[in-house]
């Protein structure tokens, strides 16, 4: 089969598109022929060698994927070839405490694909059978593979941890970006007023046609003091946040009393200094999430297929052009998800 192939840590010149062995699947592992496979920012940590973790070299990254059962081991029950499926990107290993308390998405033994394990930057994958999920049949290969991580990981953050109310104003960060974008969907699916904060003018009506009510354009105004002015001086319920750094800092002042984050990633500075007195006397809160469970998977794919949620897709490239696709991802000229086809 065809892979695009990290050779060494570094930039997009170390991905190879090139031949490599078929995975072939053994007890209860199942081969997925891989339509779809989205691209993340974890990705380009990944490749840059960044990430935290250290794969064995070469290397197929792609943390999502959707496409199709091609094989199956003598232990499979769940599934057979043809099946519409999608990957959980964490591999969670289904015995542990958490993962018998129906908490996965921080099993203790978790491999995450295309990070500990080779990933959709494939024409095939292996995963485990507990590991798929299935596909409603309405939806695309490419919606799937665009909008089912960043969906559920806005879903477990804003829906399952934060506990969003209707009536809340949230403030969504990054709201052009991959799960930023899907992130404003949600919030308003959810009945709250969306405040987002987008990093260039072009990007405002955007994410307006999403389903934002306001923005706030943070390389024009100070985050804090513009949601201050939209909220009349109260501060937002919630926000989500992905970026970190600066952002978060301005984030946290701009919440009202007793106000709380639910935090993804922290891809604009991992280091922040806080005010713990500023903190606890204000009763905020900040929550870290961003791995969701199956059964988040499985309710946001079927949002999807009714229409409820619409991916948002900046391009889709051929997988022999993931180097340009990455750089593009890099250069942040996109607005939503970038989506690999072998």
């Amino acid at each position: 089969m065809k892979a695009v192939v990290l050779k060494a840590y570094g930039g997009t010149d170390q991905l190879s598109y090139q031949d490599v062995g078929d995975p072939e699947p053994v007890k209860d592992e199942v081969v997925v022929r891989v339509r779809a496979s989205g691209l993340n920012h974890c990705d380009i940590d990944v490749r840059r060698g960044v990430f935290g973790v250290t794969q064995p070299l070469p290397h197929v990254m792609g943390v999502d994927a959707a496409g199709e059962v091609a094989a199956i081991g003598p232990d499979v029950t769940r599934w057979k070839v043809g099946d519409r499926v999608s990957p959980h990107f964490v591999l969670a290993c289904g015995h542990c405490v958490n993962c018998r308390e129906g908490r996965e998405n921080i099993c203790l033994n978790v491999q995450i694909l295309g990070v500990d394990v080779w990933g959709g930057y494939a024409e095939k994958l292996k995963v485990r059978q507990t590991q798929l999920i299935a596909l409603p049949e309405k939806l695309s290969f490419v919606d799937a593979a665009a909008s089912m991580v960043p969906f559920a990981t806005a879903w477990e953050a804003l829906v399952a941890t934060a506990r969003i109310r209707v009536g809340e104003t949230v403030l969504i960060n990054a709201a052009a970006g991959g799960v930023g974008s899907h992130a404003v969907q949600v919030a308003r699916l959810a009945g709250a007023r969306v405040i987002a904060s987008v990093g260039a003018a072009d990007k405002i009506d955007k994410v307006k046609a999403l389903g934002a009510h306001d923005v706030v354009n943070y390389r024009e105004e100070d985050l804090a003091e513009g949601v201050m002015r939209l909220t009349n001086g109260r501060g937002v319920d919630l926000a989500f946040d992905g970026v970190g750094g600066d952002i978060l800092k301005g984030t946290i002042k701009a919440l009202a009393d007793g106000g709380r984050i639910a935090s993804i990633g922290a891809h604009g500075g991992e280091v922040v200094d806080i005010d713990m007195i500023d903190f606890f006397r204000r009763h905020l809160t900040v929550m870290g999430c961003g791995r969701f469970t199956r059964e988040i998977a499985a309710t946001v794919l079927d949002l999807m297929a009714r229409g409820d949620l619409k991916p948002v897709i900046h391009d889709v490239f051929e997988l022999s052009a993931a180097a340009e696709a990455q750089a593009l991802m890099e250069s942040r000229n996109f607005f939503g998800r970038i989506v690999l086809q072998p």
